[in-house]
């Protein structure tokens, strides 16, 4: 799966995500710390990214609708430490595939995970 790491991701949760095989483009790592959710979303509509973040306002689908892009996953995982926050992390993303992913916004937290399916 071709992933887009937004900037307030873990470096565990990415660390994760590339060691299960996935290609993960970080903004952290790109030089692109900075640019706006707008831009993250814009650049991962065009390359046909997933966007992985913790950044609750990409749960605004109307603003950022999941299926112009590869899919948008939100870790909602508030006053976690990392650690904490890997493992809630893990438990849930190996429970879902690629295909609850694609075009769809997956929101992971302690509890589970929801997926709003898009209606494409």
């Amino acid at each position: 799966m071709k992933i887009f790491a937004n900037e307030n991701l873990f470096e565990p949760i990415i660390d994760y995500l590339r060691s299960r095989g996935n290609d993960v483009l970080s903004i952290r790592d790109s030089g692109l710390s900075g640019i706006s959710d707008d831009e993250v979303y814009e650049k991962a509509c065009k390359e046909n990214l997933v966007i992985i973040t913790m950044d609750k306002d990409f749960t605004r689908t109307f603003r950022f609708p999941p299926e112009r892009c590869g899919g948008i996953v939100v870790a909602k995982t508030y006053r976690r430490t990392v650690d904490e926050t890997l493992a809630i992390f893990r438990k849930h993303f190996q429970a879902i595939n690629e295909e609850d992913i694609k075009g769809n916004l997956v929101i992971i937290t302690p509890e589970g995970v929801r997926i709003r399916r898009s209606t494409r």
